[in-house]
């Protein structure tokens, strides 16, 4: 794509813009009828919605963000997208590049997240609190191959009450207290071996432990 220094030097006072130079211009934006491909979503940091309360959908809360984390991105830093009453930065959605290494300490804490979440595997330490809240309404938590860390309370989703099922990928090597304290647990698939006696999961939750047997905690 063009630069925008390059396209202004075509129209300068007195220039004769060829046709070239006239379709390049065209070619550096996007139409409003055209669709933008996923590969140049990065080029998107928010799309804004309203928001609801999450308790009462005729109440209107104000705007609400999706958030696209551009590519290359490898750290979130410390409570950098924490709920902010005072403000009101909404957040129901993000999408993580596959640059992510580490999300920090309460990133996320105390956000309204929605649908799903998901973490891309080149993202190997989740840190204390970094979704923590009981305003999170997750139905689905991904989790991909290549995490290794879940600080304490770093899913403690206690307002997602459509959450049942849990996958921890074979990649995890440690869960912090309260890794996952989310009560609306019902199945959770874990590797033989790992340690979730203090994870905060359910003890009414079945766990299958892949390679071992099946209990609860």
């Amino acid at each position: 794509m063009t630069t925008k220094e390059k396209l202004k030097l075509y129209f300068e006072q007195g220039d004769k813009p060829t046709q070239d130079e006239f379709w390049e211009w065209m070619d550096s934006y996007w139409h409003k009828e055209e669709k933008i491909s996923q590969d140049s979503v990065d080029l998107l940091a928010t799309e804004q919605h309203l928001m609801y309360s999450p308790t009462d959908s005729t109440e209107l809360l104000g705007v609400a963000k999706t958030i696209t984390i551009p590519k290359g991105v490898k750290v979130i830093t410390s409570s950098g997208f924490a709920f902010n009453a005072i403000i009101r930065n909404y957040i129901t959605k993000i999408i993580f590049p596959n640059t992510l290494e580490k999300i920090k300490s309460s990133a996320f804490n105390n956000q309204y997240l929605t649908g799903t979440l998901k973490i891309p595997g080149s993202c190997k330490v989740i840190e204390i609190y970094a979704f923590n809240g009981m305003s999170s309404r997750i139905t689905e938590l991904i989790l991909e191959e290549g995490i290794e860390d879940i600080g304490y309370g770093a899913f403690s989703l206690q307002g997602s009450s459509d959450l049942k099922d849990l996958y921890i990928p074979n990649s995890i090597k440690s869960i912090g207290q309260n890794g996952f304290l989310i009560p609306s647990l019902q199945t959770v698939s874990a590797p033989a071996g790992l340690d979730l006696s203090t994870a905060g999961i359910p003890s009414t939750a079945v766990i299958t432990y892949r390679g071992g047997t099946n209990g609860t905690v």
